[in-house]
């Protein structure tokens, strides 16, 4: 059995020097017992001397570390270059990717305080900017491969991206979950799918998608008949800009002309015409299709509110007949009371019933 250690004073006052060097972080119990028994080779904190250096802490009152003790450590803080680099690559990269370009060390897990820091970070960047950060960290859509978002978030990120603070989805009410969850259904019908799939480049997708979300996004009441009817709008929208597109060409044609002294072809100003013409009659029909659909939702609307006002008026009238009911009832009860009370005094001598002064027909008639 080893026996206990006991420290001489030099061996005291040299503990007492090199705690209080650095009081903020002072050696563990380990390197502590080697620097006062540097002697003694292999020496282990557990060891008779570790218990003597602990036993004499603890006598003052001073807590030593020991290495199997758990030490949490703090978050990491950023400096501004750091920040904007994780802003910069957070839709490309990792959380853990990210920490480890910014600290050099290609060892970091997903545990490290390190990636959790650029986690916790990340999440206090406001909505917008994390809006941004998860619709480019989507995989992008092959053209002709549409995917239609699947999750409220995803739904919420189409939205905000084609219009303005539409939601915040840290204050969403009932109405607007309800509207986005209604949009992911409509943006999943065949027709859309198959319509979206015409388009061989992006900005005329995006340009037909834009149009027919910013319409719909805050209806969830559209029939089946009024969403095909948006994707007709939202394609018209395509079609006058694609037209426009046409007119721009041929006015640079005519305006080329007209630099180089040269005479109008009229086949070229039949041409414009003719487009122009035509986008004002695309321009038409977008105009009177909105304006149908707007009256047709309003009308229907207001037919709804007509029926549960008929609805609520029937309620309101059977309540009102149940009520009556019970008012007849309970005086047929009191008649029958009254009577039977008067069939008793009836039973009376005569000169009893004359004190009474009344007939049974007019307590009961009045």
């Amino acid at each position: 059995m080893t026996s206990e250690i006991t420290l001489n004073q030099d061996q005291q006052n040299l503990i007492i020097k090199i705690w209080n060097n650095d009081r903020e972080n002072p050696p563990d119990l380990l390197d502590l017992t080697r620097m006062i028994f540097p002697e003694v080779p292999d020496i282990d904190g557990r060891s008779s001397y570790g218990k003597a250096v602990k036993k004499f802490l603890a006598s003052r009152s001073l807590k030593v570390i020991t290495k199997s003790a758990y030490v949490p450590m703090g978050r990491k803080e950023f400096s501004q270059d750091q920040k904007d680099y994780i802003v910069k690559h957070a839709a490309s990269m990792t959380s853990v990717d990210l920490a480890r370009d910014i600290f050099q060390d290609p060892k970091l897990g997903n545990l490290s305080i390190e990636v959790r820091s650029v986690q916790e970070y990340l999440a206090t960047l406001p909505t917008q900017i994390r809006n941004v950060i998860t619709e480019l960290s989507e995989p992008e859509e092959a053209l002709g491969d549409y995917r239609p978002p699947r999750t409220l978030e995803r739904a919420l990120n189409k939205i905000n991206r084609f219009v303005l603070n539409a939601i915040d989805k840290d204050k969403m009410t009932p109405r607007q979950r309800r509207d986005s969850n209604s949009l992911i259904s409509y943006l999943h019908t065949y027709r859309f799918l198959h319509q979206i799939a015409t388009y061989s480049t992006v900005i005329t997708r995006d340009l037909f998608e834009s149009s027919f979300i910013r319409y719909t996004y805050d209806k969830s009441d559209l029939t089946q008949e009024e969403v095909d009817q948006y994707i007709v709008l939202a394609t018209e929208v395509v079609i006058s800009s694609n037209i426009q597109e046409t007119v721009q060409i041929l006015q640079d044609q005519i305006n080329q002309e007209v630099d180089s002294g040269n005479k109008i072809p009229m086949a070229l100003v039949d041409a414009v015409t003719s487009a122009r013409t035509e986008y004002n009659q695309c321009v038409l029909r977008q105009q009177k299709l909105l304006n149908d659909l707007k009256v047709k939702r309003s009308e229907r609307i207001s037919n709804q509110i007509k029926e549960n006002a008929s609805i609520l008026n029937l309620v309101h009238i059977w309540k009102d007949e149940e009520s009556r009911g019970e008012m007849i009832k309970m005086a047929d009860m009191r008649r029958e009371i009254l009577k039977s009370e008067m069939s008793r005094i009836a039973s009376m001598d005569d000169l009893k019933s004359k004190v009474c002064g009344l007939t049974q027909d007019e307590v009961l008639n009045g």
